[in-house]
């Protein structure tokens, strides 16, 4: 018997316009009760969660963006957008795969809070 490991498809959910987004380099958003920021770096569109890994803290929307790194302003701690992999300490930032339907953003639909 051969047990079978099933690849699971990501849903997607609308967040936003590319519009929103002119103009800005970064959106914050509520997506089914999870906090989300959305970042437009060099014409790409990167989706994290808005919670630092590091300390729980809900603000990384309010941290400098420096490239495709993002630091924390609370405690400092700095992660890769594209990536989630901190750089220097410990922990790994949540990114959700964006994608486009004409001028809709959607992300990969955030997993519940538990």
């Amino acid at each position: 018997m051969t047990d079978r490991i099933e690849e699971t498809i990501p849903e997607y959910v609308k967040v936003a316009k590319r519009s929103d987004l002119r103009g800005n380099r970064r959106l914050l958003l509520s997506v089914e009760g999870i906090d989300v920021l959305l970042l437009s770096v060099d014409g790409r569109v990167y989706a994290v969660n808005n919670v630092c890994p590091h300390q729980h803290f809900s603000a990384l929307h309010q941290g400098p963006l420096d490239g495709l790194e993002l630091t924390c302003p609370m405690h400092g701690s700095t992660y890769n957008i594209e990536t989630g992999k901190a750089v220097g300490d410990g922990g790994v930032l949540t990114c959700y795969a964006v994608r486009f339907d004409g001028d809709d953003i959607e992300i990969e639909r955030p997993k519940p809070k538990l």
